[in-house]
């Protein structure tokens, strides 16, 4: 295992389990005839330490191939909750990335990175965001050959527009009754993919309230696949995407098989969207085994202010695909949480759209925040200050503890419908509305007290309540992605302090300041997008829902002994 990686990191996942419960494949021997008897085969280790197979009959000696687990295996499995660090490390690694590298000279390499982890690295050695984005772009450009680097600003952007607008229209279409189908609020977001795998592999039931959009991650690197394949006129396998997150579960994230959205038949490319997912512990132990100075790389950053190509904006344009659409804005932020603002991105736009459609006066309109029982949860509601209601509303949840307590309020609301929605018909129907009406007077009368301000709190009588919104922003890292377990730590020196929870809780405080320095996109960026994407999916005959929608299954589980002892060493 990878020296950066150590057991009080890892809280995004699981530990390996006592035993792994895929099947071990067989190979067939040559087919008898129907009456023939098969041969039998026994199993003898070399003087070597090899296994073979011996045949008792003919006595022919055959070498036996190690079983090997793959991501995708992962992926179909239900023994572990997410998954073994060992096969996340091997598969999607820097040591793959140099191996790549050095192997593959015809290839083009070409790297997204997440916001979070250009906030890890800036904080871990004191640069600012824009001398950490020099220092990347430098790195990988001029140290590693890459030809592109981009921000994840685009596909982040591009995530949060669709799946907010999904939102609302569903938001939509309960308050005015339309639709034929019942619709199971809260929705959850699915940005995170160690909470989808928790939910494929153990709380199926939470899958229909799970949003398919795809993660800013999966839309990046369709789309830097597309532009630098064009910009360089080679064909898409040529092409090699490295992706830089904040969470091990990101790996597993790129493994996930692309599937026709309407047929749900996995489609058969030539190439993944996203090669290989490097964290930011990752890439410092990358430099610290290929011999890279960091001090030095950090200097030069430091040193070039006077140089014409040192501007940032210049870089930004100049290592990014042409037809790329605004490469200043792909590095820029948006208002909300350090996960992305998921939550209040739905409620902004949800803001804008009745403001666009002239439903409602931006003067009237207040998003208001209630904290929770503990710092890893919080509600956001938008509300009409002048009539005392609330239109909308989100939530942040981040942390296993809270999701399991949110899978417990949900499965006591279905419960209760299931309860109270016997018969069919009108009467079924008049009861699911008159409970409705229940719930919306139950909030409106919760919102009695609350202040007129923007974005200020509610009333302290008040807890937040992820099971009674429309829509949670949920991540499966206390503090979310900007505390994700591939996130650098502090430094060994300061690990000494006694208090180790003060030092890590002043260690994240210091990244989500430089996290909250990035400039957010400008306002006009999301209109333009809209146009663009139309262009782009007709350029190169790409479904929308290839680009924009994955799919979740219910993972089941398989009626195999391993998996008990497996459970023995598992830990959530």
């Amino acid at each position: 295992m990878s020296a950066i990686l150590s057991a009080d990191d890892l809280n995004d996942f699981i530990s390996p389990g006592v035993a792994c419960i895929k099947p071990v494949e067989v190979k067939n021997h040559a087919k008898s005839k129907p009456n023939e008897n098969q041969d039998e085969y026994e199993i003898q280790i070399g003087i070597d330490g090899t296994p073979l197979e011996v045949s008792k009959e003919e006595g022919t000696v055959s070498s036996l191939e190690p079983a090997q687990i793959s991501l995708s295996d992962c992926l179909a499995c239900s023994g572990c909750i997410t998954s073994a660090e060992e096969v996340l490390v091997s598969q999607h690694s820097y040591k793959e990335l140099i191996n790549a590298l050095q192997k593959n000279p015809d290839k083009k390499f070409v790297a997204s990175i997440s916001h979070q982890v250009r906030s890890s690295i800036a904080g871990a050695y004191n640069m600012s965001i824009a001398e950490a984005d020099k220092f990347l772009i430098n790195l990988f450009i001029n140290k590693l050959g890459f030809s592109y680097i981009v921000g994840m600003g685009l596909g982040r952007k591009l995530s949060l527009t669709y799946g907010s607008n999904e939102i609302i229209k569903l938001k939509l279409q309960q308050q005015g009754q339309q639709g034929q189908q019942d619709i199971a609020f809260p929705l959850l977001s699915s940005a995170c993919p160690g909470f989808v795998l928790y939910a494929e592999k153990t709380h199926p039931e939470l899958l229909p309230r799970i949003n398919t959009i795809k993660s800013p991650q999966q839309i990046t690197g369709l789309l830097l696949k597309k532009l630098s394949s064009a910009s360089l006129n080679i064909a898409e396998s040529q092409i090699y995407h490295l992706s830089i997150m904040p969470c091990f579960d990101k790996k597993l994230e790129a493994a996930r098989p692309e599937k026709d959205f309407e047929t749900d038949e996995v489609i058969i490319e030539e190439s993944k969207d996203v090669d290989c997912v490097i964290t930011a512990k990752e890439l410092i132990q990358l430099l610290i085994d290929e011999n890279f100075n960091i001090e030095e790389l950090i200097n030069e950053v430091k040193t070039d202010n006077a140089n014409e190509n040192s501007d940032l904006n210049y870089l930004y344009n100049k290592f990014a695909p042409n037809f790329w659409p605004s490469p200043i804005d792909s590095w820029l932020s948006d208002e909300g949480s350090a996960s992305g603002g998921y939550a209040l991105q739905y409620l902004l736009n949800f803001k804008q759209y009745l403001i666009d459609n002239h439903l409602a006066n931006e003067e009237v309109l207040d998003i208001q925040y209630l904290e929770g029982r503990n710092s890893d949860i919080s509600e956001l509601r938008l509300v009409n200050i002048i009539k005392n209601e609330t239109i909308a509303s989100s939530a942040i949840l981040n942390g296993f503890r809270n999701i399991q307590n949110l899978v417990r309020k949900l499965k006591t609301v279905n419960s209760s419908i299931k309860a109270s929605s016997g018969g069919s018909g009108l009467a079924a129907k008049r009861r699911a509305r008159e409970a409705a009406k229940k719930k919306n007077n139950i909030n409106n009368n919760n919102n009695n007290n609350t202040t007129s301000h923007e974005e200020q709190e509610a009333s302290p009588k008040e807890v937040a309540d992820a099971s009674r919104v429309d829509f949670v922003e949920i991540m499966a890292c206390p503090g979310g992605c900007i505390n994700g377990g591939g996130q650098i730590s502090p430094p060994a020196y300061e690990q000494s302090i006694s208090n180790s929870k003060l030092l890590q809780k002043n260690w994240l405080k210091k990244i989500e300041d430089v996290y909250y320095s990035i400039p957010f996109t400008r306002s006009g960026y999301t209109n333009d997008l809209n146009s663009w994407i139309t262009e782009f999916c007709n350029t190169f005959n790409v479904d929308t829902n290839r680009l924009l929608r994955t799919k979740f299954r219910h993972i089941e589980q398989e009626n195999n002994p391993a998996a008990a002892a497996l459970s023995l060493g598992s830990k959530w």
